[in-house]
């Protein structure tokens, strides 16, 4: 058990116990939405050995929760390397994939101390995953075989990302039930984000939709309610069908209670802590790989960890 006591603090009593590290920033999808972790798209990343000192170090502080990103994280080459040296130091160790590789590297990713995964999915028609991704090819037979091999091979439990987009796939939610039901996933309905400066934007405008009165639809339908630590995120286990289908509710837009609950600090694929995916002025740039300088720049990035909405 890990002792509170190693946690950081920021000056909103919020310790970091979670570390979301970005091993690159490409990615074989153009998702309309994708926020890149509040990076833009560049070919930098850190070497297994930066990332395992990196991970050494905020474990000493108490993290316990790895959250491996991209881009697409199974790009590179070396991330079964990566795993086994974050593995060293923190045993939850999870992914966010487009499951597009998935299927190939299941078993090796478990093995080298993968725990569980979340595999973005945004449209079961092809039309629809074609516009959303802005690929010329249907991948999601490869997402399917990925969902499934992540099962076989003990990633559990599968999380199924799903971004909800008006007048694409919000008239959908149904339909991804019934899939998560069919493939035994959790379904994780996501609110289309943006910095204050992007809410006027007609992007924004067009395909964002506020999931409050889906949150409160579900919470009428559900037998059981939870919260996931990490931003107080409510989870549903909701009668559907001939079963029970989990759903997990991300609202982050004008979300006070959110963000008061994040306990996140967020690693850049070019080696930047990072406080906030909305904030752009918040990079604590790694200029050195030694120990005590990394402990040093550590404490100071969660010290200066803010509420966006607040």
């Amino acid at each position: 058990m890990i002792n509170e006591f190693l946690y950081v603090y920021d000056d909103f009593k919020r310790p970091v116990n979670s570390l979301r590290i970005q091993v690159n920033a490409i990615c074989n999808y153009h998702c309309m939405f994708c926020h890149m972790e509040g990076t833009d798209r560049n070919l930098s990343y850190m070497s297994p050995d930066e990332i395992e000192k990196v991970v050494k170090v905020a474990s000493s502080f108490g993290v316990s929760r790895i959250k491996i990103t991209g881009g697409e994280p199974l790009l590179r080459h070396d991330i079964i390397e990566i795993i086994k040296r974050i593995k060293k130091y923190i045993d939850d160790i999870s992914m966010t994939t487009n499951g597009v590789m998935l299927n190939k590297l299941a078993f090796s990713l478990k093995e080298a101390g993968l725990k569980r995964v979340n595999i973005s999915m945004h449209a079961l028609n092809d039309n629809d995953y074609l516009k959303i991704t802005g690929n010329s090819r249907d991948f999601r037979p490869d997402v399917i075989d990925g969902i499934k091999s992540a099962h076989l091979a003990g990633l559990e439990p599968v999380k199924i990302n799903f971004v909800v987009l008006k007048g694409i796939n919000d008239d959908k939610i149904n339909e991804m039930m019934d899939f998560c039901l069919e493939n035994d996933a959790i379904l994780q309905l996501i609110e289309y984000e943006a910095p204050r400066e992007a809410e006027n934007s007609i992007e924004y405008k067009k395909y964002h939709v506020d999931l409050s009165k889906i949150n409160d639809d579900l919470r009428k339908m559900s037998i059981e309610y939870k919260r996931n630590t990490l931003h107080n995120r409510p989870v549903y286990s909701i009668p559907w069908k001939n079963g029970i289908v989990k759903v997990e509710v991300v609202m982050p837009m004008h979300n006070k209670d959110f963000c008061m609950h994040c306990t996140r600090l967020r690693l850049t694929a070019d080696g930047k802590f990072k406080t906030c995916l909305l904030r752009n002025n918040d990079y604590f740039n790694i200029k050195s790989f030694d120990e005590d300088y990394l402990r040093e720049l550590y404490i100071k990035a969660v010290k200066n960890r803010i509420p966006y909405w607040r």
